[in-house]
């Protein structure tokens, strides 16, 4: 398993680092200057460093091999969220084995693609509708087990994660149309019967949120003050002064890019932009560099999903998209989701980089 030293892509170590370190940066500001917050955070950071070093390590095969058994611990963990889970804020989300508290739909984004990927290579060419339909059925499992918690929106990202996987896999346009199609009309059925009011709000908050300035509208309001008020240079580090004096919640955890780009302004806002797109692309070309079609796919759904989650995040920020609960990878404070990052970045530098190294 642990035959060969980590295989380390060093370009993208350092991007990831500068992510978390202006992360840190901004944690600190965010966070009213808060040291047991500032040592979670650094703590979390280390080990997903450790977590790339590591699972880099391991031997791409291994990753092949284990994939169905991944795939059945994830839907156990699920299922024990569902029976024995820990409630916040009304969703049941969380499972708490022993000390550690963690949310098992974290597990979902490496054990999706890692599944859709294994059910497409097992045969070659491109997939078929009997193949793109196990593969949905597949996804549909956690997905609908997400749902329940209740979280619409991971439910809905763990299906984009198996979409992903088909589309690099070579899926017709044709089928993609009928996707998108078949999207278009089950949205007003969600809006009807699935989606619950404070989702609905959230639609309406991002449509209009003058609206409700006290109430709906409020956070994405002054969100949207603290990154105009930022200009081009920024106000400078621990200058921001929206998320330190309270108007912006979770100024620390998903709007943590509204107090960075008040700080640093659109220069600073241009460079974040740069490294998320450089580790983007890094990636995919890394990945088009491989010759196993397996490790082809997983690196490049992993690396899309990581940019759609700084673009969702971005976006919800900046009022361009409705709020959702992503946060901004290798960025906002978060103990699981980071940890996860570098889980998927250990697994990308083993695939990509298996060539390099002979056994």
């Amino acid at each position: 398993m642990f035959k060969h030293l980590p295989r380390v892509d060093y370009p993208l170590l350092i991007a990831i680092s500068l992510l978390i370190l202006l992360g840190t940066f901004t944690v600190w500001s965010a966070s009213g200057f808060s040291e047991p917050m500032l040592e979670r955070h650094l703590i979390r950071a280390v080990i997903a460093i450790g977590c790339i070093i590591v699972m880099s390590a391991i031997q791409p095969r291994t990753y092949e091999r284990i994939t169905p058994y991944l795939y059945a611990l994830a839907v156990i963990l699920l299922l024990g969220v569902i029976l024995v889970g820990d409630s916040t804020n009304g969703s049941q989300r969380w499972l708490i084995i022993g000390p550690i508290r963690f949310q098992p739909s974290e597990l979902v984004k490496v054990a999706v693609p890692l599944m859709v990927a294994w059910i497409l290579v097992a045969e070659a060419g491109r997939p078929d509708i009997k193949k793109i339909i196990i593969c949905l059925l597949i996804t549909a499992i956690p997905a609908g087990l997400i749902f329940i918690q209740p979280d619409l929106d991971g439910a809905i990202f763990t299906i984009i994660y198996a979409l992903f996987v088909l589309y690099f896999a070579g899926m017709s346009w044709k089928i993609i149309g009928s996707f998108l199609g078949g999207i278009a009309v089950i949205i007003p059925l969600l809006w009807v019967f699935v989606m619950e009011a404070y989702q609905k709000k959230r639609v309406t908050q991002f449509l209009d949120p003058e609206s409700d300035p006290l109430g709906a509208g409020y956070q994405i309001i002054q969100s949207l003050i603290a990154v105009g008020s930022g200009g081009m240079r920024g106000k400078g580090w621990t200058n921001a002064t929206q998320g330190q004096l309270g108007f912006i919640p979770e100024s620390h955890t998903d709007f943590i890019f509204s107090t960075y780009a008040e700080e640093w302004g659109f220069f600073g806002c241009a460079f974040l932009l740069s490294l998320y797109l450089f580790i983007t692309g890094r990636v995919i070309w890394l990945a088009y560099q491989c010759e196993s079609p397996f490790n082809r796919l997983v690196s490049s759904t992993f690396a899309l999903s990581f940019f759609l989650y700084a673009f969702i995040n971005i976006g919800m920020v900046t009022g361009l998209l409705p709020v959702m609960g992503s946060p901004l990878p290798f960025f906002s404070y978060g103990g699981t989701a980071m940890i996860t990052q570098g889980i998927c970045f250990g697994i990308i530098m083993s695939l990509c980089l298996q060539k390099t190294y002979k056994p």
